[in-house]
């Protein structure tokens, strides 16, 4: 059985509406960009599927695993609005401020996240990782 980590090249662009919310899903070799009209409402919307899906609400634990799988991947996830970077996960990644505020170095939070990192930022990443790994997943099943 060949190890099924390693590198995957991305090719695509989504659109898509979560609540009224625009979001569009840019991938392009290692790079997956999550650009989000509303982040915040986006965030919360993926959050609550999260939820449903586990019947509990991702953590710290969940962002770490899912950016160690991006990673493991060499897949860089971006999570953004039309006017802001908001956090970057995943190959490459190197953050004190993320293992600080996040509990994991592969997640470096982006200046509209350190001012709402004790609460809401830590949501918003959760949130933002987990809407990123499904675009790994999808891009997975799509081979």
């Amino acid at each position: 059985m060949t190890d099924p980590v390693g590198p995957l090249h991305l090719s695509g662009d989504l659109t898509l509406e979560v609540d009224g919310v625009d979001v569009q899903v840019h991938a392009d070799g290692a790079d997956v960009r999550i650009v989000a009209a509303d982040v915040g409402t986006f965030v919360a919307r993926v959050r609550e599927a999260a939820t449903a899906r586990t019947g509990m609400a991702p953590g710290r634990r969940d962002l770490g695993g899912l950016a160690e799988t991006l990673a493991a991947h060499g897949i860089t996830a971006h999570l953004e609005s039309p006017t802001r970077r908001v956090a970057v996960a995943g190959a490459g990644v190197d953050s004190r401020a993320g293992e600080l505020l996040l509990g994991t170095r592969l997640v470096r939070p982006r200046a509209a996240v350190v001012v709402v990192a004790a609460r809401r930022g830590r949501s918003l990443l959760v949130a933002g990782a987990v809407a990123a790994g499904l675009g790994v997943l999808l891009a997975r099943r799509r081979r």
